[in-house]
């Protein structure tokens, strides 16, 4: 868990793909050998909210190269490697998303997430932000968004989570944190994931005095799939925070399914026994709409 590259995207506006600088710290025996900045032409326009972000213009990328021509340049760097990034959901997607937009085929790699690290290891924190956990390592992050900085910060807590809880290797992280990582190659895009047991949601209390305007208030939600936030008992847990009933399983009264890796289920037609369910009960009438894990976010 020693050599890794450790990646960061900031985009042009609210689609994935829209990548527009890329930073990447490249890891060997916990040393860093070599890093890569890069702007990037995302041949798309510019939201306000971005730049206000990260300070990025259309007319800085103007003569960038876009991320396929990035990306084709620097295969042999990326090939078979470890990448981790902190927030993967955001920027494992972003990656993807880029080179299925440029028809750009991808070399196989490895992906973890600094951020379910965290969020697995050390379950106290308030917030698991890149910023408030590099304060708690004494980790520098001198410019927020830029994507370089970013990487770097990514790259010293994964070095300061993986020795603090001596997590040597990929094998030792499922025996410690119960995290598989994803995987991106030919064959498709796979995030990590955690591997679980059953979920008991029997014990979640329900808060009677939630908003009563919140989406979730008095809904029935059910969880599928992979999740890559949250364990799916969390999830469940800040439903219930919310005043939402968590459900097991998909019944005429279910209001909203959530599904993990949405996109991956989508598009290869790996669907659970849960969103098959969920699909005849909605051809039949029943006022259940199918959400994304993304959506799911947005709307906690």
């Amino acid at each position: 868990m020693k050599s890794f590259v450790a990646f960061d995207f900031e985009t042009a506006n609210r689609n994935r793909h829209s990548i527009c600088s890329v930073g990447m710290v490249f890891v060997e025996n916990g040393e860093i050998v070599d890093t890569l900045y890069e702007l990037i032409n995302p041949e798309e326009e510019f939201d306000s909210y971005n730049i206000a972000i990260h300070g990025i213009k259309p007319q800085d990328v103007s003569s960038a190269p876009t991320f396929a021509e990035f990306y084709q340049s620097n295969m042999e760097k990326f090939s078979n490697k470890l990448f981790v990034a902190h927030y993967l959901p955001f920027d494992g997607y972003a990656l993807r998303d880029a080179l299925i937009r440029s028809h750009t085929v991808p070399v196989s790699k490895r992906l973890l997430c600094s951020y379910q690290l965290a969020k697995k290891l050390i379950p106290s924190q308030s917030s698991y932000n890149l910023k408030i956990l590099c304060e708690k390592y004494n980790i520098p992050l001198l410019q927020h968004h830029n994507a370089l900085d970013d990487a770097k910060a990514c790259a010293y807590l994964f070095l300061a989570l993986t020795t603090k809880f001596e997590i040597k290797d990929e094998n030792t992280l499922v025996d410690v944190a119960s995290i598989v990582s994803g995987e991106y190659s030919l064959s498709g895009y796979r995030s990590s994931y955690i591997k679980r047991g059953k979920t008991n949601f029997s014990d979640i209390e329900i808060n009677t005095d939630a908003d009563q305007a919140h989406p979730f208030y008095e809904k029935n939600i059910v969880f599928t799939g992979t999740l890559g936030a949250y364990k799916r008992k969390e999830a469940a847990e800040l439903v219930a925070e919310r005043g939402g009933n968590p459900q097991k399983s998909v019944t005429k009264v279910t209001n909203y399914i959530v599904m993990g890796e949405f996109e991956n289920t989508m598009l290869n037609g790996n669907k659970s026994s849960k969103l098959i369910k969920a699909e005849t009960l909605i051809s039949n009438g029943a006022e259940l709409e199918v959400i994304s894990e993304e959506e799911f976010l947005k709307m906690l």
